[in-house]
This record gives structure tokens, sequence and C-alpha cells, in this order.
């Protein structure tokens, strides 16, 4: 690639090229010697050596859109520290220890940084940065999408003022400002050009059109703060552009101009002039094209299950225990494949607040499982949502390139509901936080967020069940969601591990028995796999068994006893003169110690 020499004033320009030089030299556009051998690009015409931090920075500009009066000149403070191979593109803020009289960026408003260009005649001045960042070469555009019919012209400074087409402030960024003025209308030139007229996304189910004021929908006038945005919660300001529900019926949906064409929201997609197609896949129920040879048979709650609500028996999608008072269920009349009623009725396929694809069921995990370099796993997947592994069913985007996928606890979320730590409305958040259980940032990709106490939860934690089954307990046990501000002595014992459990933190508990465990001794740290299910690791047989033998086995890998209620379990079919039978049955506590396991020779 060819470069043009910045010091070149002739009507013919030439180009210089890339070389090692050696001290001393120095360089024409800084004026800084160098006293160690650096890249540096030579002009044979001008024999002249610039840095390569300097190279981006003529000496001088003439005619620059933002002071097209005037020449703009080079100026350099404290070069010493700023040769650079690489100038940032963003503003870096100079030290205070500026002239003062020369005053501050005449376009970002910030202070002057290390290298600026500056107008003698009229004390103008402006960041090399600012300088760099031109405009197009016509000051005036002609939007082709959502606003049309106006004709904008370039406004020289970035003021404190919200963007009419976004709401956010214009001298935020380092974007141009344009503006209307037959119009009164002011915004960033991205927002101009790039904000497309008609979108869909997956958080709603019509189309959403961008409209220059909420002022303008066809329904009652909006609340004193305005909407809530569909996407971040927080309100929509009413006199700034946004997007609404296209349809007439007085539905009042509205997100953020930015909110709804985040990347992780809109699939990038301008609708407008695509006639909208009905899709028949949201009505299609999982129990309609379940891949099942046996006939499935409804149980109702408070029926005879005796043999389905033995607190073993466990939904095939979700993989949770059925209990007796599930509101019902499917059972296979041959074997021991149960569905959920709620599991049996999701749709085959589903738009998801989480991802900008619509989602389709699968019934088996496909895809192989990355779990370390070079280390596959069939028959398992990671949610993307809670990132816990599981062998159930699971909604995956089917988008070329795209692995995102969700078990169907995750997926069958609602963007907005009431949870059972919390009393008010938690919202499906792409935004992080501190989970407020375990007190961590790193919980989960997602968080549920209540934007009245900027309170977060992540989803590994949220999608704890509420009802879970202990073995020496004929009652179902509940989820406590810790006791702070009680009366209580603040002490249990968890009966499992015999150990302490501070009643502030989450456990389950039978309120009829007194029995208390903590989250991880009842449920284990994998509780979502599969019991009686076999996975491949790099095409290694390993089965998924229950850990109810006596004694409990302990791992071949760490040496620790295997305290969980599922045990990763493998027969090595080597066989060696010197052992048993019983030698050749390994067993594992972690998904992990199997995997280093199976590394050994």
């Amino acid at each position: 690639m060819e470069l043009k020499c910045p010091l070149d004033h002739s009507s013919k320009p030439h180009n210089v090229s890339r070389e090692r030089s050696r001290p001393p030299f120095s360089c024409d556009v800084c004026k800084e010697a160098t006293k160690q051998i650096s890249d540096s690009y030579y002009c044979s015409t001008c024999e002249k050596e610039i840095h390569i931090g300097c190279f981006r920075f003529n000496p001088v500009i003439k005619q620059h859109p933002y002071h097209p009066l005037h020449i703009l000149t080079l100026e350099i403070t404290n070069s010493k520290s700023w040769i650079t191979d690489e100038w940032p593109d963003e503003e870096a803020l100079s030290p205070p220890d500026h002239d003062e009289n020369l005053g501050g960026c005449k376009c970002c408003r910030r202070q002057l940084q290390d290298r600026f260009y500056h107008c003698g005649v009229c004390n103008f001045n402006i960041n090399a940065t600012c300088a760099l960042n031109q405009p197009p070469p016509h000051d005036t555009i002609v939007p082709k999408k959502s606003h049309e019919h106006m004709a904008f012209t370039l406004f020289p400074r970035r003021i404190a003022l919200p963007c009419d087409a976004c709401g956010l402030l214009l001298d935020k960024g380092n974007d141009h400002v344009y503006t209307c003025l037959s119009r009164n209308y002011i915004a960033h030139r991205k927002c101009i050009e790039e904000l497309p007229s008609v979108i869909k996304i997956t958080r709603h189910s019509k189309r959403l059109k961008h409209k220059p004021s909420l002022f303008s929908l066809k329904k009652p006038s909006p609340p004193p703060g305005g909407f809530p945005c569909g996407v971040c919660h927080k309100p929509v300001k009413v006199n700034y552009g946004h997007y609404s529900c296209i349809s007439d019926d007085g539905c009042d949906y509205a997100v953020h101009s930015k909110c709804a064409t985040r990347k992780d929201v809109w699939d990038g997609k301008e609708l407008e002039g695509i006639p909208e197609e009905e899709s028949e896949e949201y009505d299609e129920i999982i129990l309609d094209c379940i891949d099942h040879v046996h006939d499935l048979k409804k149980y109702y709650s408070g029926e005879n299950n005796s043999n389905v609500c033995d607190g073993i028996t466990f939904c095939q999608a979700c993989l949770l225990v059925i209990m007796d008072d599930s509101d019902g269920f499917y059972s296979c009349m041959k074997c021991n494949f149960v569905l959920h009623e709620a599991c049996a009725l999701l749709p085959r396929k589903i738009p998801h607040p989480l991802h900008k694809h619509p989602l389709t069921l699968v019934q088996f995990p496909t895809n192989l499982y990355l779990i370390q370099f070079k280390v596959f796993v069939e028959g398992m997947f990671k949610c993307s949502g809670c990132h816990q592994r599981g062998c159930g069913f699971m909604y995956r985007c089917t988008k070329t390139g795209c692995r995102f996928q969700l078990d169907v606890r995750c997926a069958s979320l609602a963007e907005s509901f009431i949870h059972g730590s919390h009393g008010h409305p938690l919202f499906l958040s792409l935004t992080k936080g501190k989970c407020m259980r375990c007190d961590t940032n790193q919980c989960s990709p997602f968080y549920l967020e209540c934007t009245e106490c900027t309170w977060f939860l992540g989803l590994k934690c949220a999608m704890l069940p509420s009802v879970a089954h202990y073995k020496f307990d004929t009652h179902p046990l509940t989820l406590c969601y810790g006791e702070k501000g009680t009366t209580s002595s603040g002490q249990y014992w968890c009966e499992l591990c015999e150990s302490k459990l501070h009643s502030s933190e989450w456990f389950y508990t039978c309120d009829l028995c007194g029995v208390t465990l903590h989250v991880t001794c009842l449920l284990g740290k994998e509780a979502y796999l599969k019991p009686n299910h076999t996975i491949y690791i790099n095409d290694e047989k390993v089965d998924i068994v229950p850990n109810n033998g006596n004694p409990r086995p302990f791992c071949d890998k760490c040496n620790d006893r295997c305290v969980d209620p599922l045990v990763l379990f493998r027969e090595d079919k080597r066989n060696y003169p010197s052992e048993t039978k019983e030698d050749l049955r390994k067993y594992c506590c972690t998904l992990p110690c199997m995997q280093k396991l199976l590394d050994r020779p």
C-alpha cells in the first residue's frame, strides 16, 4: 500500500517508504531527535524522515472543515513521551501544564492534548485526534432511512445537548454533529446515516419503527418519566428519538435507539419495505414433534403417581425431579420417559430476550462440547445463559457460526417476573453486577436485574429449583433465600455434611421436620446432569450414574470421597493380568477429574 508523504506541497504527490533508521535523525514533524534505532518513514523526494507515530500528522492543514478560513499549524509539547508506533484514535487528556491562554479544543471542548493544531490568527485550537477524525468530504448529508425529508449541515462543535435521534449527549464520543435548522433538529452523524427505519428484535412480537418522539404515538400520553425501555428498562425520554411498536393497536412498547440497535439485540436487518412473514413454527409444541417411540399418558396432580413421584424420576427436558405437587406431567406407558406438562407444552421455536436470533428446540445435544483445549465431550452441553452443564433438552440458534444455546429452564424465563428472593420485579439484563447470592461478578454470563434497587442475581443462582427432594425426608424441601432480619439464632447445621449452615445464606429446609441442607450438598456441583446417561470424552465412553453405593466411592483422580448425587463412571476395557474386574472400574467426582484421568497413559 502506497503512503503519501505528509510534507508534500507540490501538485505532483510522492510517496514514502518504511525503513529502519539509525541514530541520529530528526523527525520533520515533531522535530525530536532520536537516539536509538527505530522504524520510520522516509521520503526520498523530500529527503526527510518521520517517526512512525508522527506520520499521521501533517505539519499544516489547509481548509479543515471545522476551521476553513485559516491554515492550522501542528503544535507539539512534551513530545518525548509521545513518540509511539501507533497514535490513539480516542481523545487522550493531556497533563494540566499547558498555556491557559491557548484555550481548550474547540471541537470536543476538552483540554488540549500534547499534540494539537493551532490558528494564530483567531486563537483557534483543535486536538490532533479531533483534526484527524474529519467528517465526509461534503459538509451536507442527506439521510435515506429514518430521517428522510431533512437536509443536515455540519455543526462544528460538540455541545452538551442531547442528540435528537438517540437522546445521548452530543459531546460524548468522537462522532460528528449535524443539524437541520428548518426542523430544529441536531444529531450525531451515525444516528442520521445508520439508524434503520424498521427493525425486529426478539424482545417484542411486532416490528419496531424509529420515531422522533413518543408524543407521535397514537395512544394515551406517556407517563411523566416516559415509557420503560424494553431492553434496559430505564425510562425512554419522550422528546427524543426511539423505537416503538409499529402496530396501531395501542401498544406502548418503546426502546432507546441505542439499546434497540445493540449488536447483541438487533440482527442488523433493515426491514423497511420488506413484507412481514408469519411463522407457524412458534405455535408448534414439543409434544407434537417429540422423538419417542412409545405413547405418553397425561397424569394430573393428585392422582396415584407413586411410581413416578418417587423422588428419583426426573423430567427428560429440564432434568428436575417430578414432585407430588407438580401441576401435571406426561409419562411413557412402557419406559421411564417423563415430561412435566409445562415442558411438554414448550414451543418448538422461540424468540428469546437474551439472543437476537430465534432459537430452535433440540432434544439431544448434537454439537461437540469443548471443555478444554482439544478435549471434546459428546452428549452434553453448556448453557449460554447460566453456564451450567446439562444433558436435557435445549434451545439452540441455527444461524451459521452462532453457538448460542439455552437449557429449557433459562429458555422458559419471562423477560420480567417476581423471583422468590426479591420483592420487586426482576428483568433479564444485558448488564452485569455482583450476584446477591454468591457475591461475585462471575456468577453467570447473564443476570436478572432490579432497576429499583440496582440489584443483580446471576442466572446460575436464579435457576435453583424452589422445591427439591431429599431421600431421607418424606416431605419436599423448599429453598429458603436467607433469613436476614429475623430473630433466629442465625446458625443451622447441614444434615449431609454435618457442618455449620448460616441462616443468611440460601439453603433447603423442611419446615415440618426441621431439616436444613446446603444447596450444593443436596443438588451437587453438577445439578443438571442426567442419571444413567452416556457421554463420550474424546470418543472414550463415560457413564453418569447415581451415587447410591454404600460406601460411596473415592475419586480415582483426586482421591476425595465422591459426595454428589451423581458420579462419573468408566470401566477400563484394557486387560491387565494383575488387575481384577473391580480394579478396572474408575469413578470420578467431576468432569475435569474424569478428563484428567483419561489423559493418563
